[in-house]
């Protein structure tokens, strides 16, 4: 499982259009959790010595559906830079939009 991404980070998410502020938790587990700026769980592994990736599905507030947010990320210290793409995904399936998003992170505590 690793014990790499373990604890509580708050991050800078950035998407097309800004960025957010949002809390992940990685637990030893392999669970991933979003717990502020939105509410999604997911997995997340460890893939080398400094290097993990995860993935959420983040509830939409809006309407019905998903954010499937998918990351590679690299680990220096007590930060994290990741990688990857979030998708809408609506509750009938199709896809409403798909954005790359960078986000970085600082561990908390």
């Amino acid at each position: 499982m690793g014990i790499l991404a373990v604890g509580r980070w708050r991050a800078r998410v950035g998407r097309p259009g800004g960025h957010t502020e949002s809390e992940f938790e990685f637990a030893r587990d392999g669970t991933a959790m979003l717990v502020v700026g939105g509410r999604g769980s997911g997995t997340w592994t460890q893939t080398g010595p400094d290097t993990f990736s995860y993935r959420i599905d983040e509830e939409l507030t809006e309407a019905p559906g998903t954010i499937e947010i998918a990351q590679d990320a690299v680990l220096r210290g007590d930060e994290f830079v990741s990688n990857g793409n979030a998708v809408v995904r609506l509750a009938n399936g199709t896809t409403a939009r798909e954005a790359a998003i960078r986000i970085t992170a600082q561990r908390l505590g």
